[in-house]
């Protein structure tokens, strides 16, 4: 099932989409006369890097998972929805696209097995992890490469049923940049519940980007050289970015100048 979080007539609500229909308990809205809403209003975004064999293999050149998921955060000022902007900060050369699966906490949990992790999930989302290489490269920890405002576009949609294997695409003005599957993923969704669930309580609401595939900007230049030029196909005002994830629909952000 696909749920939607939409305001319409100053009334925020949530619905099942139907095809172009939203339908809630008491009324039917078509999807062209509504706003549509980011999924949910986290306290906090759980972001996990090195998690696509495909995306370290292309970074590092080899693939050994580690004991732990590498975890970081993204603020919920970084948030943005379906159709709105990504502003590009002045103070950044290099922006880079992450199209990411995102896991929505349905339930509050603190230090969950894996064999119970997704009963507490509501359901499951596209995420763009958008990113300034340049502050990425320069400082050892990512708070500023990730959390400017408008770095976190997620949505439209929430399905509430997880395949195990899912397709996932980001397109850039059309072009197809990253093209992947989840089987790609080295720690599992039920893996990164349990983990992430036993060092800080998931409330209802809170995401887990669950990491990026190969095809990333970044991989066309050396980790080194990012803080002093853009790689190839890096991120402009004026990009259209997709973020297409099977069973769960398509998120497009357009990049602007502050």
């Amino acid at each position: 099932m696909l749920t939607v979080r939409f305001r319409s007539d100053g009334t925020v609500n949530t619905g099942t989409v139907d095809g172009h229909r939203i339908t809630t308990d008491d009324a039917t809205h078509r999807i062209g006369k509504v706003e549509i809403l980011p999924p949910s209003e986290p306290t906090k975004i759980i972001a996990v890097g090195k998690n696509y064999r495909d995306h370290v293999r292309a970074i590092l050149g080899e693939v050994e998972k580690e004991e732990f998921p590498m975890l970081f955060f993204k603020p919920p000022s970084s948030i943005v929805g379906h159709g709105d902007d990504v502003i590009a900060p002045e103070s950044s050369h290099f922006l880079d696209y992450e199209a990411e699966l995102g896991v929505v906490i349905g339930e509050r949990c603190s230090s969950v097995s894996e064999a119970n992790a997704l009963e507490y999930v509501e359901g499951y989302t596209c995420v763009n992890d958008v990113t300034a290489r340049d502050w990425q490269h320069t400082e050892e920890q990512w708070a500023r490469a990730k959390g400017f405002d408008t770095f976190c576009p997620i949505g439209p949609v929430v399905q509430t049923e997880l395949q195990e294997s899912l397709d996932i695409t980001c397109r850039v003005n059309g072009e197809v940049r990253q093209s992947s599957n989840t089987d790609e993923l080295l720690f599992s969704i039920p893996e990164l519940v349990a983990e992430i669930s036993g060092h800080f309580t998931l409330l209802p609401g809170d995401v887990i980007a669950t990491g990026t595939p190969a095809g990333t900007s970044a991989e066309t230049i050396p980790m080194k050289e990012w803080s002093d030029r853009a790689g190839e196909g890096a991120l402009e005002p004026g990009d259209t970015v997709e973020v297409e994830i099977e069973t769960i629909g398509t998120l497009e952000n357009q990049v602007r100048s502050p």
